[in-house]
């Protein structure tokens, strides 16, 4: 498999991991009421997993871009071919304008 793959799947799958303890977290602390809100219904387990696999699925996709974002890179300019033609800046030149005088 190559090496992006790898580094896309075992990132991925670390921030899902990371989302889901995080869910998990706030289900044990309670957090906004969600484990009493869940007790009470039939279908607690549904909104809880769902809170759960979705918090994991945006941690994960959060992991993978700051993994992408850190990866080193190289500033070395392209070797070989034709160097590039670099396009002057117009410079800006003030122009004197006479304002009549109110009254004058």
């Amino acid at each position: 498999m190559p090496f992006l793959i790898r580094f896309m799947l075992r990132h991925a799958a670390l921030g899902f991991l990371l989302g889901i303890m995080g869910a998990g977290a706030a289900i044990a602390a309670d957090f906004a009421g969600l484990r009493s809100l869940a007790a009470l219904s039939d279908m607690g387990w549904v909104g809880l997993s769902a809170f759960a696999f979705l918090t994991g699925l945006t941690i994960g996709g959060l992991q993978i871009g700051f993994a992408v974002m850190l990866l080193p890179y190289d500033d070395a300019p392209p070797s070989g071919g034709k160097p590039r033609r670099i396009i002057p800046v117009p410079q800006l030149k003030p122009i004197p304008v006479r304002v009549p005088r109110p009254g004058a």
